[in-house]
């Protein structure tokens, strides 16, 4: 897929299954022992798997989440789209978006995301000075969008860099770059999870 869908309905109905896909025989027979949730609130919900080496994207929010992403609307292109451009642009080999990360985890990692339940806010800036939120919550526990046990603060560009591995967190952390406040444990627990 050349352009990455901006719609949520699309993004999640057509380009993450032709992401997921593309893994291919590296899924080998693999099923994800939990599913990575993206929660827009009224605009929708989106439950990711892989079922048997395939894909599966199903509406609403699954019963057993590793971790699930609440945002709203206005933030789902500026974070969740323009990450999947920054890895699309990079064509560095092995690149995959997050959830594949979160989904290929094993059972002793799936562990360490279910056993430090909790929701870790995203503070982002972004180079215009707009600010978006992104919360990220462990297990099944309900998202505590108003007050998570966690908040970090970085730049929106800060974030993708980690996320492609050319920026480490601690470094950014040495320098001023991202703070963290609260309980910073359930910020590591998922740092090692996702390895």
């Amino acid at each position: 897929m050349n352009e990455i869908p901006r719609s949520p309905e699309r993004f999640f109905g057509e380009y993450v299954p032709a992401e997921l896909a593309r893994l291919g025989a590296s899924l080998g027979k693999l099923s994800s022992v939990g599913a990575v949730v993206f929660d827009l609130g009224e605009s929708g919900a989106w439950s990711l798997r892989i079922e048997a080496g395939a894909p599966s994207v199903k509406p609403g929010i699954d019963a057993e989440p590793l971790v699930r992403l609440s945002m709203n609307a206005a933030d789902f292109e500026p974070i969740i789209v323009g990450g999947a451009e920054r890895i699309a642009e990079s064509g560095a080999p092995g690149q995959k978006l997050v959830a594949a990360r979160v989904l290929t985890v094993d059972a002793d990692r799936a562990r360490l995301l279910r056993d430090a339940p909790g929701s870790v806010a995203l503070k982002l800036k972004a180079s215009g000075g707009a600010e978006h939120r992104l919360t990220l919550t462990l297990g099944a526990t309900p998202p505590k969008l108003d007050a998570p046990d966690c908040e970090i603060e970085c730049a929106l560009e800060d974030l993708w860099a980690i996320q492609s591995g050319t920026k480490n967190p601690f470094e950014l952390l040495m320098d001023g770059k991202l703070r963290m406040t609260g309980k910073v444990e359930l910020a590591m627990a998922l740092g090692a999870a996702l390895g």
